[in-house]
């Protein structure tokens, strides 16, 4: 057969030998300090983001990691989350047992030309820093595998493809990505089929895997993952919508200093500020509705409470 990419035990049931399967794929190549990286691809609602979350529970598991408990720590949608959530991964003691990480996909939220330059480095990082600190498993949830440059495919060692029957489990298409280079003038990336052994009554029969099925991951895991993905996105887009607004604001030639504004309004008589708006132990505390009130985001909330405190503390000092 040739190359041999697994040799796993036979099951009368397939989804569990095929989640045998991805746990050889992966988990051996980790412990010969070898550093994998996933390409998930497939269109939208094909289960893209669930069968990630499956790949990454076998690989939880076989460490001994519980994945509800870290679902928060392993998932990735922007570049500030990936720099911190990488770090942590690598050097805090209580996620040394952590191996894997994805990148779900937030091409549509986060700029083309950002989310290419952010996927390119994280996959470049993981194949860097697998000699040096630890080998990782990395899965970048991907429509189309040109969202990842030429040069970057290269080290990439599996694609994935994901597709869905309506109401039904996803059928995983998995390549493993080869190089080409007998024209070293015009190396190529290839793919071929997984290809390996299963053991039955003593015996090693090879087996061509052209598709495989992928059940979904636990409910628990499933629902705490969608909570998860509704804030992320949410707030993305929130941030992105206020930032529209602002640079229309600017254009029309609109006032957009809503903070100062308010913080001139409530600085100007003490009273306006009774009930609404309290200085003490050198905290500033609003009333609970002050951000309905007033049509803030939080981020308007956080620069309020900066900019309004000093003014409170300054007008505490000349009040003792």
């Amino acid at each position: 057969m040739g190359v041999t990419d697994f040799i796993v035990q036979y099951d009368q049931d397939a989804k569990k030998m095929g989640e045998e399967v991805i746990r050889h794929l992966t988990v051996n190549r980790l412990q010969y300090h070898k550093p994998v990286i996933i390409l998930l691809t497939g269109d939208s609602g094909e289960g893209k983001s669930f069968t990630a979350l499956k790949i990454m529970k076998i690989i939880n598991d076989h460490y001994g990691v519980d994945t509800l408990e870290n679902l928060d720590n392993q998932i990735v949608y922007t570049p500030l989350e990936y720099t911190r959530k990488m770090d942590a991964i690598l050097h805090d003691t209580d996620k040394k047992k952590l191996k894997c990480l994805i990148i779900d996909e937030a091409r549509e939220i986060v700029s083309s030309k950002l989310w290419y330059s952010f996927v390119n480095r994280a996959i470049a990082d993981v194949n860097a820093l697998h000699r040096t600190i630890k080998p990782m498993v990395l899965i970048v949830v991907v429509q189309f595998i040109k969202d990842i440059d030429v040069s970057t495919r290269r080290t990439v060692n599996y694609y994935f493809k994901c597709a869905r029957p309506l109401n039904m489990n996803v059928n995983l298409y998995p390549f493993k990505l080869w190089k080409d280079d007998r024209n070293l003038e015009a190396p190529r990336i290839r793919k071929r089929s997984i290809r390996g052994y299963y053991r039955k009554d003593h015996k090693q029969i090879p087996l061509r895997l052209k598709k495989f099925t992928i059940t979904m991951p636990p409910k628990d895991i499933a629902d705490a993952y969608e909570k998860i993905n509704k804030e992320r996105k949410s707030s993305i887009i929130r941030r992105k919508l206020d930032s529209l607004v602002e640079q229309m604001e600017k254009e029309l030639g609109m006032d957009t200093d809503r903070v100062g504004n308010l913080i001139t309004f409530y600085m100007g008589d003490e009273r306006k500020r009774k009930g609404i708006i309290e200085y003490t132990y050198h905290k500033v505390r609003l009333a609970k509705d002050f951000k309905e009130l007033h049509g803030l985001t939080r981020n308007d909330i956080a620069d309020f409470k900066r900019r309004i405190k000093p003014l409170l503390e300054e007008e505490w000092q000349d009040a003792q």
